[in-house]
């Protein structure tokens, strides 16, 4: 199937349509678009030669007061740190430009996701943590003349790009499918559970679609 047709900032990072249904198949449904949403985020850093310390979902099951539980899903990809110096670099290309990008593909997979399958384009929980990651960004380049509304748009664009592209797609698909199926299980507290996949995992299914660690580097 083609990708999703490109969508303005606010109109992909923003959007909350309603649950279609509260049940089972509808919440396995959300954690499969948050396995989609945290691999684009994982091959991303992948693509822009990045390694990673951690990759993995989280599902959550909160009783509330009335007895009823409520199921949270999120995620969390970690890159390694090469250096522990502080740099500053508020002309965005590469650095920041790559960080913008990097937040913005987690939910451009999740919206692909969502989009190929039907379903309603829930986002803007999803894309909370993203999108203050861009504006943190935005903001900082605004108080040196820059619009970080411009900010914002670039990297979106890029990010569904990025996503557009076939092998990388293939790559998000699977690692999610992996992350889902198959990730290790673990979790210390009984009402939060985790699945991860190994670095060495996501890094193997991304060459075996032709993907190599870095070919997206910007200079």
């Amino acid at each position: 199937m083609s990708p999703p047709p490109m969508v303005s900032y606010r109109k992909g990072m923003f959007a909350d349509e309603p649950l279609a249904e509260d049940s089972f198949s509808a919440h396995y449904f959300e954690f499969e678009a948050t396995c989609h949403h945290e691999a684009a985020h994982a091959v991303s850093e992948y693509v822009f030669g990045n390694s990673l310390e951690f990759v993995g979902v989280k599902t959550e099951y909160l009783t509330q007061p009335d007895g009823s539980i409520d199921v949270m899903v999120g995620g969390e990809v970690r890159r390694i740190h090469r250096s522990a110096r502080v740099c500053v670099n508020y002309d965005y290309r590469p650095m920041l430009f790559v960080v913008g990008v990097v937040a913005a593909a987690g939910p451009a997979g999740e919206r692909r996701y969502r989009y190929e399958r039907g379903a309603p384009m829930r986002l803007l929980g999803a894309s909370e943590g993203d999108h203050l990651a861009i504006d943190t960004i935005g903001k900082s380049l605004e108080r040196r003349g820059r619009s970080r509304f411009a900010f914002r748009r670039h990297v979106w664009w890029h990010a569904q790009k990025l996503i557009a592209h076939d092998i990388v797609w293939r790559a998000i698909s699977d690692i999610a499918k992996e992350l889902s199926d198959t990730g290790i299980t673990r979790g210390s507290e009984p009402d939060v559970h985790w699945r991860q996949l190994l670095p060495q995992d996501v890094y193997r299914i991304c060459r075996r679609h032709g993907l190599k660690q870095g070919i997206a580097r910007v200079a």
